[in-house]
């Protein structure tokens, strides 16, 4: 019975599923819509408590991806998913939560942990999703890149080719690139935002990624998944989920007591091996599961829209808070 089980380690959009010596196929549930234009939210009333669903036959974990010490925004979430299990259904839904979302108390998602701890982060994802949130795994980006390369590499089917010429150079985020004082005043006065930080080059590299199967290093696992500027957010969830079947494909469960010892050293997480097991229970014939993608973006049920402050941020298309389309939008692909 234990031929699969689900212990998962999330980095910035990355994520580690095992079941066993095989990997589900992934069915894509992306249902694209128009694109709308941004829009500033109106305050609305806040909600009261919400009670999720609670059936016994599904479990939900959310894996959560950081840049830890050294990076910048280290304590905010850059990857957030959950993964779904139906076992009555045999269906495991992979639901990836954009970190500019817009929740109660007028912030991003990614910073609900910063705030409210993981509790909160629960709580909150409960209320967007109606999914019954039970356990939460973490992992910076430092043990990430550790974890990826003592499997010696993984093999990744990358989505799609893409460049990004802006990728943040880890500890030159505030260097000067040589410029005097008056030039930076100068760049100051033209420019705002990403334009203004885009004249700074020497904070930059060029990444490149060509679209099939590559083995890759920790670190290059970490900039395919973290890379903002090369394709749309819907690309960005895409390469999280490739690297997850390929962290998944190197993970060694002849033993899984050893293995949770060993991977449980490099995640922040309430899940227990005796959780583990019982997850690993669900699946008797893991071949008889499917495996579905989740994207929440602009092109489904959300909208680009501007904080009060000028923030780039995610808002429902039915409404501020309002996450109606949202947990229909998840129910039809879970």
């Amino acid at each position: 019975m234990l031929k699969k089980y689900l212990l998962s380690v999330l980095g910035p959009g990355i994520f580690l599923i095992g079941f066993g010596g095989s990997y589900l196929t992934l069915t894509l549930t992306q249902k694209p819509k128009a694109q709308t234009s941004i829009t500033t939210p109106e305050p609305e009333p806040t909600q009261g408590p919400f009670e999720p669903i609670k059936t016994q036959d599904s479990y939900n974990v959310v894996l959560l991806g950081s840049g830890g010490e050294g990076h910048s925004g280290g304590t905010l979430n850059d990857s957030i998913i959950i993964v779904s299990v139906n076992s009555k259904d045999k269906k495991v839904a992979l639901i990836s939560i954009p970190r500019d979302l817009w929740v109660q108390g007028n912030r991003k998602i990614n910073a609900e942990v910063m705030v409210n701890g993981f509790d909160g982060l629960k709580s909150t994802l409960q209320s967007i999703t109606g999914l019954e949130i039970e356990k939460y795994i973490s992992i910076d980006f430092g043990n990430l890149i550790k974890l990826i390369d003592e499997l010696g590499g993984i093999e990744v089917d990358i989505p799609k080719t893409f460049d990004d010429y802006f990728y943040p150079i880890k500890g030159l985020e505030n260097e000067i690139c040589g410029m005097t004082g008056e030039e930076i005043a100068d760049v100051h006065q033209k420019y705002s935002g990403f334009e203004l930080e885009k004249q700074f080059t020497c904070r930059w590299e060029h990444i490149h990624f060509d679209k099939g199967i590559a083995k890759i290093t920790g670190e290059e696992a970490l900039k395919l998944a973290r890379s903002r500027h090369g394709d749309s957010d819907f690309g960005r969830s895409a390469r999280q989920f490739a690297i997850l079947k390929g962290i998944a494909n190197k993970i060694s469960i002849d033993n899984i007591d050893e293995t949770y010892k060993n991977l449980s050293k490099m995640v922040n997480a309430d899940i227990d091996l005796k959780t583990v097991k019982d997850l690993a229970s669900l699946f008797r014939n893991p071949s008889d599961y499917k495996i579905n993608e989740v994207h929440l973006n602009s092109q489904n049920v959300l909208n680009d829209s501007r904080s009060s402050d000028g923030q780039y941020i995610l808002i429902p298309k039915a409404g501020n808070f309002n996450f109606s389309e949202v947990k229909s939008f998840i129910t039809e692909g879970n």
